[in-house]
């Protein structure tokens, strides 16, 4: 799960205290399968049930061995228990988003941490193209309308383009899946200029192997994003972790059947947008009429595609 690596001037991407959050969830989730009580599994590792509130909250840096005894007394596999309490090791004293802190809103520390150590990541955001894929000039354009002070413009474009070497990392990268809808490739955020620079970098990065772009298309009319944008997190040693943004906060999907409504929406997301292939035609399409337009042609002739995602006769 190395994200980053020292030697490259690269901070290791390993944040304790969202380690210990998540740790502590897992820990919740089995008990509350289970249906044992705080009190009832603080008996089993002999402590109190006020500690084993503090360790299911990650308040309390729990200890290898805590988690494999708890985890064995709630019935779950041993390879699963020992990956969960191998994320407890060699924790870093610094958390790597540490040098960008003055501009990261309370809400946003918790996600960063998780997923800077997080196996996969799936966005579905509707208006404009996701935060992870922004190009500098895009990315400051939208800035430019939020309620931040100017002074922190620069240092917030940057931390997004930290977050996004996670995308570029030879050993461990991080497995992007984003759906758009196709009218955010329409929103010229920042100008022609700025949004033809954005649709290049968005089929670059949608060329990697890591990396999927599906964009969902205007005539589909009714489908599972309508209820408003969302991510979610994938992790190898514990369940996924949702999170829903609103404009003064964030709210977190941890309970394991919350979880599991949010994959369904994920993987009827996926399947009512146009595939990786279609997708990227879409795109470039795009692109295309941008330049035509440019060039003076006010009505560009943009070839229909076939957006079956079954092209076979």
């Amino acid at each position: 799960m190395v994200v980053a690596r020292e030697d490259a001037g690269m901070p290791v991407r390993k944040d304790r205290f969202a380690i210990a959050w998540l740790v502590g969830n897992e820990l919740r989730q089995a008990r509350v399968r289970l249906g044992e009580t705080q009190a009832g599994s603080a008996v089993k590792i002999g402590t109190s049930t006020s500690r084993m509130n503090y360790l299911e909250t990650g308040r309390s840096v729990q200890r290898p061995d805590d988690v494999l005894a708890l985890m064995e007394f709630y019935g779950r596999p041993r390879a699963e228990a020992e990956a969960l309490a191998g994320l407890l090791e060699r924790p870093n004293r610094r958390v790597w988003w540490a040098p960008w802190e003055p501009v990261i809103a309370d809400h946003d520390r918790l996600f960063f941490g998780l997923e800077g150590f997080a196996a996969a990541e799936f966005v579905y955001f509707p208006s404009v193209v996701p935060g992870l894929l922004h190009t500098p000039a895009y990315a400051a354009a939208l800035i430019a309308t939020d309620q931040v002070s100017p002074l922190h413009h620069e240092r917030i474009v940057e931390f997004r383009q930290v977050r996004q070497q996670r995308l570029l990392d030879d050993e461990g990268p991080l497995e992007l899946s984003v759906v758009i809808d196709e009218h955010a490739l329409r929103r010229a955020v920042g100008g022609a200029d700025c949004l033809r620079g954005q649709l290049d970098h968005l089929l670059t990065l949608a060329a990697r192997p890591n990396v999927t772009v599906q964009v969902m298309p205007d005539d589909v009319a009714v489908h599972d994003g309508l209820a408003g944008p969302f991510e979610l997190l994938d992790f190898e040693a514990a369940q996924s972790i949702g999170r829903i943004e609103y404009p003064d906060g964030a709210a977190y999907v941890e309970e394991y059947h919350q979880v599991a409504g949010y994959l369904h929406r994920r993987r009827q997301l996926r399947g009512a947008a146009l595939d990786e292939h279609t997708s990227r035609e879409v795109i470039t399409a795009r692109r295309a009429a941008l330049e035509r337009t440019e060039q003076g042609d006010d009505h560009p002739r943009v070839a229909r595609l076939d957006r079956r995602r079954d092209r076979s006769p």
